[in-house]
């Protein structure tokens, strides 16, 4: 495969009659359904079809119906009730289709960084309905209904940055746009590009009048090739694929549906019989120059989805076409026949989107190494010339054996003579990425833009979890993670797909991410640390894993101790008893957690760091840079390991119970929510447990040798003062908040020596320092090192305000607990850059469920409302001289204020006609019925009831104008 120019198809979407998706499509191809709808009477009735049509001998009652084309989910588009009826319908499906595409693609242009491109067509643009007429809408009318409109809307609505183009080439149209988005993408004018088409015409239910020897089949059925083929069905559909370069869809890890290997487009001209006849020689050039740009012979290609009408005029063309270009660029190596086939005898044709349909049903057949049956096809139509030629009707769902790689053609031919020809290739086989990062856990995101829609996406991903086929969950998070990000917001942690579709279904949270939540920053104190810590952090997350090392070659360096025993669950836990050890790796851990949520673009509005915390929290703020605060840190914890030895108790008591257990021996190093720890003396403390748990107070005795923040520190702070007076320090420029006031803190707090010195033989007062971060505003709070202390502590303090620890309790869980924690904030609306995580990067993209729409019924507009009609004036009674058994006379004047060019006028005929025919001149029609106007002296008479008069009076001041003045006549014709 030569993959510098090919391009791959990494994303699908359609609806076309039977199918509302492409999994519901390729279900249908595949078991050889018909999906074309034959009416039965009482519903062409209820349809208000003319009963002179329904009842002509000659009316098929077919049609395909494209699944829910009445309805449209427009607030999902933020477009209003007024705007969306005056769109097409098939703009309106065509967005929804375009934007599902994007989903199973795993794309968010937004944040992609891609320049994306749009290339697309539709069908014969309708008549505005009766009464739209109205001058001030007339703009958005026009584009709402034009074909120009249907690309850049399209674009504008799914923010594309890259080309977009409408393309018109009748039936051909979808193929077309394909072939221009390859130009496009190989041109580099667009890394990503989308590609499609769509054809709809409400209301859907109807038939046609079958003529022999017409394109129109006489019993609604297409039979493709057939002998008994009479010609197609007139159907409709949307479809649309996402196409990337083969080279980037590669390295990005896209799923590959398959590979666009060469295209061609080109016109018949004048060498046929007449414009809407088919060309052989046309035919034959776009498939031979579809199959050099491919660089392929024809002897390679297994089959050809074609245009097949099912007309007896057009398939033998097609073969014939087929047959001289499979000769002329074959090298005599076929081993077997090329099969046929087209979706036309599956769904009929649909119009500008047939392209589109048969270019996705080849691509899935090259994707599941499949082939599919033709409808109706029982013997070939003599005039195929099978025999001579290299092809075979594909009849039977089997599975395509083939020695070398799959290789199909495409074709598409329109009316006019536009030709289009792919040449596409089965998907290269790639690896499933790496696999011990896709085995374990992962973080399946989901978000919607309504709450409902976010149950029915629920609901739907546990379904495809539960399927024979289900995706990886490593895969499904990476997609997920790559999607268009919505306002409400679900997520779960899973390993496998039984768990993921266990717990989707039975989480059924739902939160409201917001716009730039107010995030503050928690670092926890000694005590914290356990073997493992860290581990999960050290292989999931990039920043923090060069900054853990970066510290670690730091500190090994300057104070001979290696930080990399804290990531191994075997150490020993007496080296997490040196509080050198237990800081300096807390530091690290809480500074390195909070570069890499920097690296996101998490700013913090505040931090809270407790006792060794802090010195993290006041590194982030930018008070010291971090090879000082390490060193700090180090001088503080070796002074306190050199201190006299100490226990501390935490008491769950309030503040004014734990109070009077103070002494001089028994000092208050922390105070928190309902709770205080006591630190001093090793017997003193021991004692003051007994004795409380005596009295049935709860107590905990912390796994410490020492007794922090009391005057026992005092020589250990003494050495801290010393050290903190070496150090220039920096300009803070975020706020923390202090440890001992509970505040915010000075410009210039970093630099003190005399508060740090304080810090370590005070009080730490985690009550207060809470309490003003409550009252900061901050919405989130991140509890950045082991353990979840200060998670719990803030729960107490506010339940309102959504507290999330990175590593939680557990050096066992911790990769769960991590991916748990960033999904939570990612729920909030804190930004994750998911794609940075290894298990992410480990999966590949799949197709999931899409974002639901909710289709409601798109009302059709009100008529504006007529100009008040003329009032009557008294009529006297006429003599019988001046009445005509034929004629009644009218006299009236005009009523209310006119505009200067306005005229009212007056029209003799059959209401129903003549207001359908003035509707589009914007002229609004009042019914007037005969003998409602009585007979007068004077005035313009009607003396033919068949033959329509004009009787108009104009505005004041104006002289009559005749039937045939300006203003009159353009109405009249």
């Amino acid at each position: 495969m030569t993959q510098e120019n090919s391009v791959a198809v990494v994303g699908l979407s359609c609806r076309f009659p039977g199918a509302h998706n492409v999994e519901e499509y390729w279900r249908n191809l595949c078991a050889g359904i018909d999906s074309i709808t034959h009416f039965d009477r009482p519903t062409l009735d209820a349809s208000g079809l003319d009963t002179a049509l329904v009842t002509d001998p000659r009316f098929v009652p077919a049609r395909g119906v494209v699944p829910d084309g009445e309805l449209f989910d427009r607030e999902f588009f933020g477009i209003s009730a007024a705007e969306a009826a005056t769109m097409d319908p098939q703009h309106r499906v065509f967005l929804e289709c375009a934007a599902q595409a994007l989903d199973d693609a795993g794309i968010d242009p937004d944040r992609s960084g891609k320049w994306t491109g749009l290339f697309a067509g539709g069908d014969q643009t309708p008549a505005p309905p009766a009464g739209s007429v109205d001058t001030a809408t007339a703009t958005q009318r026009l584009i709402g209904r034009e074909k120009d409109f249907l690309a850049t809307r399209a674009a504008y609505k799914l923010d594309l940055r890259g080309p977009a183009i409408t393309v018109q080439t009748a039936c051909s149209t979808g193929l077309v746009a394909v072939h221009q988005a390859c130009q496009a993408l190989l041109g580099h004018e667009c890394d990503v590009a989308l590609a499609g088409a769509t054809a709809l015409h409400l209301p859907q239910v109807g038939g046609h009048l079958h003529q022999e020897g017409s394109i129109l089949s006489a019993d609604g059925r297409c039979r493709a090739f057939d002998a008994d083929a009479s010609g197609t069905v007139n159907s409709g559909g949307v479809g649309v694929v996402v196409l990337k370069r083969l080279t980037d869809a590669l390295e990005n890890g896209d799923r590959i549906v398959a590979v666009i290997r060469g295209s061609a487009v080109n016109n018949d001209g004048r060498e046929k019989v007449g414009y809407t006849s088919p060309s052989v020689a046309g035919q034959r050039d776009v498939i031979r120059m579809a199959l050099a740009r491919a660089g392929v012979s024809s002897d390679e290609i297994g089959y050809v989805e074609a245009h097949g009408t099912g007309t007896p005029v057009g398939d033998p063309v097609e073969v014939a076409a087929l047959t001289a270009a499979f000769a002329a660029e074959s090298e005599g190596s076929r081993t077997g026949p090329c099969l046929l086939g087209t979706a036309k005898a599956n769904i009929g044709h649909a119009g500008a989107a047939a392209g589109i349909a048969g270019l996705i049903k080849a691509a899935l057949m090259l994707h599941h190494r499949v082939f599919v049956p033709t409808p109706h096809f029982s013997r070939p139509n003599p005039a195929l010339d099978l025999d001579a030629s290299p092809f075979r009707i594909s009849t039977e769902h089997r599975p395509w054996e083939q020695a070398g790689p799959r290789l199909a053609g495409v074709s598409s031919f329109g009316i006019g003579g536009t030709n289009a020809h792919l040449v596409l290739e089965e998907p290269p086989r790639t690896e499933p990425g790496d696999l011990d990062e896709a085995d374990g856990a992962h973080a399946l995101c989901l978000s919607a833009a309504t709450p409902e829609a976010l149950h029915t996406m629920r609901t739907r991903l546990a379904d495809r979890f539960d399927a024979a086929d289900a995706p990886r969950p490593a895969d499904a998070a990476r997609t997920l993670a790559a999607r268009r990000r919505f306002p409400y917001c679900l997520s779960v942690v899973a390993g496998t797909a039984a768990e993921a579709a266990a717990l989707l279904r039975d989480t059924d949270r739902t939160t409201r991410a917001a716009q730039a939540p107010r995030v503050a920053f928690l670092f926890p104190g000694q005590g914290a640390l356990q073997a493992g810590h860290g581990r999960a952090a050290h292989a999931l997350l990039p920043v923090f894993r060069e900054v853990f090392e970066t510290c670690r070659v730091h500190v090994r360096a300057r104070h001979d101790i290696d930080l990399a025993p804290a990531l191994d669950p075997g150490t020993s836990p007496d080296w997490f008893l040196d509080t050198r050890h237990q800081q300096l790796g807390l530091f690290v851990y809480g500074y390195a957690l909070a570069r890499q949520l920097s690296a996101w673009g998490v700013t913090p509005e505040a931090s809270l760091g407790h006792s060794v915390g802090e010195y993290a929290a006041a590194a982030t703020a930018g008070g010291w840079d971090w090879q000082d605060a390490l060193d700090l840190v180090h001088a503080r914890a070796t002074a306190m390991h050199q201190a006299p030895p100490g226990r501390m108790l935490v008491v769950r008591a309030p503040l004014d119970e734990v109070t009077p257990l103070l002494d001089d021996t028994v000092s208050l190093a922390t105070v928190g929510s309902g709770y205080a720890v006591v630190s001093g003396p090793a017997d003193r403390i021991e004692a003051l447990a007994a004795d409380r748990r005596a009295a049935g107070t709860a107590t905990r005795l912390l796994p410490t040798a020492h007794a922090f923040h009391s005057p026992l520190m005092a020589a250990a702070a003494e050495e801290l003062r010393k050290a903190v007076a070496t150090v220039p320090g920096t300009t803070s420029h975020q706020t923390w908040i202090s440890g001992v006031t509970g505040e915010p803190t000075a410009p210039g707090q970093a630099q003190d020596p005399d508060y740090w010195a304080r810090q370590l033989t005070g009080t730490i007062r985690l009550d207060l320092g809470m309490r003003t971060l409550a009252e900061s505003g901050a919405q989130v709070l991140v509890e950045l090192g082991p353990g979840d202390s200060l998670t719990r502590e803030a729960i107490r303090r506010s339940a309102d305000l959504v507290a999330v620890p990175l590593l939680g309790r557990s050096p066992s869980d911790e990769r769960g607990n991590l991916l748990g924690a960033l999904a939570r904030l990612w729920e909030e609306g804190v930004r994750v850059d998911w794609e940075s995580l290894a298990p992410v990067r480990a999966g590949r993209l799949c197709s999931l469920p899409p974002h639901p729409l909710a289709r409601t019924t798109v009302p059709v507009p009100p008529a504006a409302p007529p100009r008040p009609p003329a009032a009557v004036a008294p009529v006297p009674a006429a003599s019988s001289a001046h009445r005509a058994p034929q004629a009644v006379t009218p006299v009236w004047t005009q009523a209310g204020a006119a505009r200067p060019d306005a005229y009212d006028v007056l029209l003799a005929g059959d209401p129903a006609r003549l207001g359908a025919a003035l509707s589009g001149h914007g002229v609004t029609a009042v019914a007037w019925r005969p003998g409602a106007l009585a007979a007068a002296a004077d005035g313009f008479a009607v003396r033919d009831g068949r033959r329509p008069l004009v009787i108009a009076v104009p505005p004041e001041r104006e002289a009559p104008p005749g039937p045939d003045a300006p203003g009159v006549a353009p109405v009249l014709a």
